[in-house]
């Protein structure tokens, strides 16, 4: 599917690309020219994706430290080394922070902020070589001041994400990282194992409190805005993407 474009030739790893944003990436991606990796947890979801795209597919469970190795290994040497990696993986759950243990914890941190940088200390190597870029999907609710109730560890593992990016970008200079803090997006099955009703009551106490757009973002408008940010000569550290207005 690939075709000439502003990207071709690059070569693109997209971490979390079995759905949502992660997938609208790898298709962004693959259009503008690049060579691209696909890998998530659930691989068996990506053949279909890897097929139409002509990409590689490879199992990649970010929250473990030996999968993370193999599965950064085998994307950099299907491609012949790697000139950027896309973390797009985010997991949410909706819960007072008191209630959260620390299964709960470990869940989301892993995922988060451990896996982030699992996967970019694999990648470093090929990264440096190529002068490369690094982006990472964060999320404005991390600067939400009074933070959005009941999504506390969410927040808290995205503002600790936005720190590890900017401490890699001060002990890596050869790399170009990028975060990303992005807005209310759908569907992306960000959202699929909350109880609805409660998220209901919450979306509409963050609505009243003028958090939220009046819409949400289609996968595809961020995945075009990664793009941009993988095409431009210059280093871009940190963006934010958000919806427009409903009038």
């Amino acid at each position: 599917m690939s075709a000439a474009g502003r990207l071709e030739d690059r070569r693109v790893l997209v971490v979390g690309a079995s759905s949502g944003i992660g997938e609208a990436i790898a298709r962004a991606t693959a259009a503008e020219g690049a060579r691209v990796a696909v890998a998530a947890r659930r691989s068996e979801l990506l053949q279909d994706l890897a097929g139409v795209l002509g990409a590689h597919a490879t199992q990649l469970d970010v929250r473990e430290e030996a999968s993370c190795e193999r599965g950064v290994g085998a994307a950099i040497a299907a491609l012949g080394g790697l000139d950027a990696v896309v973390y797009a993986v985010g997991v949410a759950f909706m819960h007072e922070i008191a209630s959260v243990d620390a299964a709960g914890w470990h869940d989301i941190l892993s995922a988060n902020l451990t896996g982030a940088a699992l996967v970019t200390r694999a990648a470093l190597p090929a990264l440096e070589e190529s002068r490369g870029r690094a982006v990472f999907l964060s999320s404005i609710s991390a600067d939400d001041f009074p933070p959005r109730r009941s999504l506390g560890p969410y927040m808290v593992s995205k503002a600790a994400l936005n720190k590890l990016v900017e401490v890699f970008q001060a002990e890596h200079k050869r790399v170009r990282f990028t975060r990303v803090s992005v807005g209310d997006t759908m569907p992306t099955g960000f959202a699929n194992d909350w109880d609805m009703q409660s998220a209901a009551e919450r979306v509409q106490e963050w609505g009243e409190r003028g958090l939220m757009f009046g819409r949400a973002m289609d996968p595809g408008s961020v995945a075009r805005h990664v793009a941009d940010l993988l095409a431009t000569d210059e280093h871009v550290a940190t963006t934010r993407i958000v919806p427009f207005y409903e009038s």
